[in-house]
């Protein structure tokens, strides 16, 4: 059933599109529809700076133009330029915390019929988040349940990428199945096909879109977080490799079951990362810490110790960061989200900032001592060379000088960043087989710790800096009762709270 409004009254529809997601193309659509269907139409957008691409608010507001007939002649209806709080009929959203957010700007009322996509692009203070700082989107289903007349969701993102379009199509085939405007899905449909580009890819994913929402107004569906925790995917029976055949059998034979996906997904990330030989070293350390562990505790241990030190072995350095810019699945996800095609030229900003500590850590390890501890060279490059550097990185020299740095695999175990984390690694390690015949419980939570390093730079700093508080606390204090849960407490604090000083607080106040 089709709604209402008021003779008087526009029809009210705002538009919350991250970019890269076609929110204009979208708007131009919308505004056409109306155009074409006997509808006064204007539209305003205002730019924001989100904490990923940048989000825009687009305004659309429609008026019947025999509305403004009067005497044989049009008047000129007076139009609002940005959406009144409580007083938007449609409000749309091409990501899941848009929508969070356009109830917090206090668009939606009792009046809006909320359609969003559930894909999430996450915010930087997700991705800085020592842990798993993903926002709860179920806090967002008990907003919209609270604030808006209806709500149609579902990953509008995916369906789109599988039609090879951009979700501007497949929230414009929602709309279209809403019935929140009073025009028919064949009237949609020619608006898309009266120019552009892709419109067969486009047109695809309308329809999918259109019959996604149609089945979900004839049968609700609850919420369903597109953003999963990682699951290790099972250790296969063989491969095609030779080599990798080698690991497979290696695991089979000398590790338990329960800890053999773990260790099999850790081996691929570190031959990714590294090497071979590399990766085997890290089973080697594996299979070292599984003698001292309990088979009756599930080898509870073994398997924590076996997903950090896949990650610990796996450090965010100079060359990991160039490898990663320069990845074929980089330019792939990069055309995707501006929604280019293969033949089409894409020119990709980079920004990079390397620290003194990135730059002493790619020498070899003596030289990089003697400069990380030399107040007159970190003084210079503060000086000098200490600047926000913007780089293209898909021009001919910068990506050669990129792609040449990824390629240094070799030189990274001669450099003083992987000395410095072997021997992290390596006390790490001391410090569990010191008190797991003491305490089980507390040997996996100090396993648990190494959760806090991540990235370089500052984030890194301020990880490991909380990493090594709390296995100092633990190792000083493994004979006290409870000191499993008191670790465990603070690794949770200190996953939540960027401030340093706020977790050295809390240590001191539980003495």
């Amino acid at each position: 059933m089709k709604i209402t409004y008021k003779p008087t009254e526009p029809i009210k529809i705002a538009l919350l599109a991250v970019g890269g997601d076609g929110g204009g193309v979208l708007t131009g659509w919308i505004t056409k529809l109306a155009e074409d269907n006997g509808y006064w139409a204007q539209y305003t957008y205002i730019a924001g700076v989100a904490q990923r691409t940048g989000a825009t608010v687009y305004y659309i507001e429609l008026f019947p133009l025999k509305k403004l007939q009067k005497d044989g002649k049009l008047t000129t209806p007076i139009l609002s330029q940005m959406p009144a709080p409580q007083d938007v009929d449609i409000l749309m959203a091409t990501e899941l915390m848009e929508a969070g957010r356009s109830i917090q700007r206090g668009f939606v009322s009792k009046k809006t019929t909320m359609i969003f996509s559930t894909n999430r692009n996450l915010a930087i203070r997700e991705k800085e988040n020592a842990g798993d700082g993903i926002a709860d989107g179920e806090k967002i289903f008990e907003m919209t349940d609270k604030y808006a007349k209806k709500s149609l969701f579902g990953n509008l993102k995916l369906i789109a990428t599988k039609n090879g379009s951009i979700i501007s199509s497949s929230l414009f085939g929602a709309l279209a199945a809403s019935n929140t405007l009073p025009f028919k899905k064949e009237d949609y449909i020619k608006v898309i096909q009266s120019g552009g580009k892709g419109i067969k890819q486009s047109v695809n994913s309308f329809n999918e879109a259109y019959q996604y929402v149609t089945d979900f107004i004839a049968q609700p569906k609850p919420y369903n977080a597109d953003l999963q925790p990682a699951q290790f995917e099972k250790i296969p029976y063989s491969s095609e490799s030779e080599k990798l055949n080698e690991i497979i059998f290696d695991i089979k034979k000398t590790i338990p079951k329960e800890v053999q996906d773990i260790a099999w997904y850790g081996a691929n990330h570190l031959i990714d990362f590294q090497s071979l030989k590399y990766a085997k070293d890290y089973l080697e350390k594996v299979k070292d810490f599984i003698k001292v562990d309990s088979p009756e505790k599930g080898y509870k241990l073994s398997q924590q110790v076996a997903r950090y030190l896949a990650t610990g072995m796996a450090y965010d350095d100079l060359i990991f960061v160039a490898d990663e810019k320069t990845r074929k699945s980089r330019q792939k996800e990069v055309y995707q989200q501006v929604g280019a095609k293969d033949d089409e030229i894409v020119n990709t900003l980079d920004y990079l900032h390397p620290g003194f500590e990135e730059v002493t850590g790619f020498l070899p390890v003596k030289l990089g001592k003697r400069l990380a501890k030399s107040e007159k060279w970190r003084n210079r490059y503060n000086k000098y060379l200490d600047k926000d550097r913007r780089m293209h990185s898909t021009r001919f020299f910068n990506f050669i000088m990129l792609y040449t740095m990824g390629g240094l695999r070799g030189w990274r175990l001669k450099t003083l960043r992987h000395h410095e984390e072997m021997e992290n690694i390596n006390s790490w390690i001391e410090r569990m087989k010191q008190v797991v015949t003491i305490n089980y419980n507390l040997a996996v939570e100090l396993a648990n710790s190494y959760r806090l390093k991540k990235g370089y730079g500052d984030t890194y700093e301020r990880g490991h800096s909380k990493f090594a508080m709390i296995n100092k606390y633990a190792i000083e204090n493994s004979n006290i009762p409870n000191i499993d849960e008191n670790i465990s407490h603070i690794i949770s604090y200190a996953l939540q709270n960027h401030n340093t000083a706020e977790t050295k607080k809390l240590i001191e106040e539980l003495g």
